[in-house]
């Protein structure tokens, strides 16, 4: 596996859209987390195979382009690609364009404002390639990279036209070009066996805290696409992926450890969730957590319950802030827990347009598939796994060599980030120090099966949780739905459909459970080979919100409008007959000396006529309050009632 930097620089203004725009601006410039600029590697991805599939027939073929960049059922693109980033300080403008029409003069409702970045701004990004790809493929994909001359909407008018350079790479296309020309791809593997290495096996169990700092979105979809074509991510990443993505790893490295390893009953992954800081374990919550609406005393504070936990003291519920019941993830650092809602956590939706059916294997050709996405936003997520011993030796020489890697869907482009684990003893994780000895709350999916699938929730829940040596359930809560899935290693990859017990349902025992470890590795339900039936002890009641509520917004008052106030100044001098030219007058004293213009106001009422004074003296108070009070303010808005003077006299 190798990381490799590369610069996209622009020759000319480019204009890589997000598909979305304002009452103002018909086409916003994608953006990320941090507000800057991006060229989104979705769109990287696309063109880079859009250029190498120009040259399928001239000396590789549609199979080997769709080896190198993935496809529906396949293991997947060979390599990942992070969001191009602008500096901060990117120059970016509007760019206003109309179409005209047979008689050279404007369509009507043609009028339309792009956001654009300037020429010569440099966008950086990371590609890391798969850790045994070939060099013959690598190179291919560098030709990719070096031949993409344009970003961004517009290209075929001159927009976007870029240069693009590769960390330690001197070859040119051409020499790149040349060099594969020769090679006959067919007889060439995507990717290289190692030798698999000699490896006594032990089973011994050994726990690991994992810690992934996410680069760019995730996308972990939890629900089939709707009628909307909108693909929404979940906020926690299922313990299934995590389990597919470390057992490819390892069978990178030797496909014997990975295999006894996947049979292994000392191998249980949980589901990585959000968290706030690497020492804290985070936990999925259901909606049986309940917080209250308001705040309900001086210090800020929310009231938390959870009726599974414990039953509701109403005597304490605040009468005045209702109870909302809410899903998210519970944080404990083993001292205190706290509440993040998943409505708090941040996401990035970015909308695609993308010809597909053309490529090989499909039935339509020049098909377009229009769809947005909903991810969730760079972040920190931890949890636990447990595995044997020497899996968890090659697994950390893995992360120690590369800690680059790919997690939910459309992991080429999404998903990436670096994982780091650390050895910890079971007993002594956060969740173990603190937590209701009687209580659990369901971490991943638990498979219903067939003989209870007509029973209720409770009634399944209690069965499974006997079942699996738990022991008699005094009182749950959960829900039942139906999960579709997706595994890259079987035919065609879809997965039917099965029914399962949603994740966050929480489940009370009558008695505490007897080695409570050897539980909760096991798990509930069938299933845990593929990520099903993880739980955890309960931390208890949250204590606190994270993030801290925001403080109540203060509304500043709306910025003065002088075109507004000379636009009335104007009405009001009209009416009173009022010339610009004396309008003129005033302002140019105002900027030179107010109190000029003050005295020249004065004068007006000695030098007129009193039925001219009359009609004058309320428009001239005002004028004459506006320059005590602002006068550069105040010569703004002469100078719009000036123009507007004029304008009127030449209308006439």
């Amino acid at each position: 596996m190798s990381r490799i930097n590369f610069t996209i620089t622009l020759k000319s203004d480019g204009e890589p859209a997000s598909g979305f725009g304002t009452e103002l601006i018909d086409s916003l410039l994608p953006r990320d987390i941090n507000d800057q600029v991006i060229i989104p590697s979705t769109h990287i991805k696309g063109i880079i195979r859009e250029n190498l599939e120009a040259l399928s027939d001239k000396f590789v073929s549609p199979g080997i382009i769709a080896a190198l960049f993935g496809q529906a059922g396949d293991t997947g693109a060979l390599f990942h690609i992070d969001n191009a980033v602008a500096p901060e300080n990117a120059n970016v403008m509007d760019i206003t364009r109309t179409k005209l029409n047979e008689f050279g003069t404007a369509e009507p409702g043609s009028l339309r404002t792009s956001e654009a970045v300037a020429c010569g701004t440099e966008f950086v990004g990371t590609l890391t390639t798969h850790p045994n790809i070939s060099k013959a493929y690598e190179d291919l994909l560098k030709l990719g990279f070096l031949s993409l001359f344009a970003v961004g909407g517009g290209r075929n008018r001159g927009a976007g036209a870029c240069i693009v350079t590769l960390e330690n790479e001197h070859k040119t296309p051409g020499d790149l070009l040349r060099l594969l020309a020769k090679i006959d791809f067919d007889t060439v593997p995507a990717t290289f066996l190692k030798e698999e290495p000699m490896i006594a096996f032990s089973d011994e169990q050994v726990t690991l805290k994992l810690v992934f700092k996410a680069t760019n979105p995730v996308c972990v979809p939890e629900t089939p696409i709707v009628k909307n074509n909108m693909i929404r991510s979940g906020f926690s990443i299922p313990a299934s992926a995590l389990q597919g993505a470390i057992l490819h790893r390892i069978n990178d490295i030797s496909e014997k450890v990975a295999t006894a390893c996947y049979k292994s009953k000392n191998f249980r992954a949980w589901p990585l969730n959000p968290a706030n800081k690497e020492d804290v374990l985070s936990l999925r919550v259901s909606f049986t957590h309940k917080i209250s609406k308001f705040k309900i005393d001086d210090s800020d504070n929310f009231h938390f319950e959870d009726e599974t936990v414990k039953s509701y003291d109403w005597d304490k519920v605040p009468t005045n802030s209702p109870l909302k019941a809410t899903d998210g993830v519970l944080l404990t650092d083993g001292t205190c827990v706290k509440l993040w809602k998943s409505s708090e956590m941040a996401r990035i939706v970015t909308a695609h347009g993308v010809h597909n059916g053309d490529r090989e294997g499909t039935k339509n050709t020049r098909k377009r598939n229009l769809f947005t996405v909903e991810s969730l936003a760079p972040q920190l997520f931890t949890g636990i796994i447990s595995m044997p011993k020497t899996a968890c030796d090659l697994l950390l020489k893995s992360l120690e060599d590369n800690s680059s890697v790919q997690l939910g869907k459309s992991r080429s482009v999404r998903g990436g980030g670096e994982l780091s684990a650390q050895i910890v003893d079971f007993e002594e994780l956060p969740i173990m120090r603190k937590r209701e000895d009687d209580v659990f709350i369901v971490q991943s999916p638990v498979l219903v099966p067939q003989n209870l699938a007509k029973k209720s929730s409770n009634k399944i829940i209690s069965t499974l949780v006997s079942e699996a040596g738990f022991g008699e359930v005094e009182k749950s809560s959960g829900s039942i739905t139906t999960q579709f899935g997706w595994n890259r290693t079987i035919n065609n990859g879809f997965l039917g459909g099965r029914s399962v017990i949603v994740p966050g349902a929480v489940f009370k025992l009558k008695s505490p459970v007897k080695n409570l470890k050897e539980k909760l590795l096991a798990g509930i339900g069938e299933g845990r080979e593929s990520g099903f039936g993880a739980v955890l002890p309960h931390p208890g009641v949250a204590e606190l919100l994270f993030p801290e509520a925001p403080k109540p917004k203060v509304v500043p008052k709306p910025p003065k409008n002088f075109g507004k106030e000379g636009f009335e100044l104007w009405e009001t001098a009209k009416a009173n007959r009022l010339s610009a030219s004396q309008i003129s007058r005033v302002r140019e004293l105002t900027g030179l000396d107010p109190d000029k213009a003050i005295e020249y106001l004065e004068r007006q009422k000695k030098d007129r006529p009193e039925p001219i004074w009359e009609s004058w003296k309320g428009v001239i108070k005002q004028i004459e309050n506006g320059i005590q009070k602002d006068p550069e303010y105040m010569e703004k808005v002469l100078r719009v009632c000036q123009d507007l003077l004029v304008a009127a006299k030449g209308d006439n």
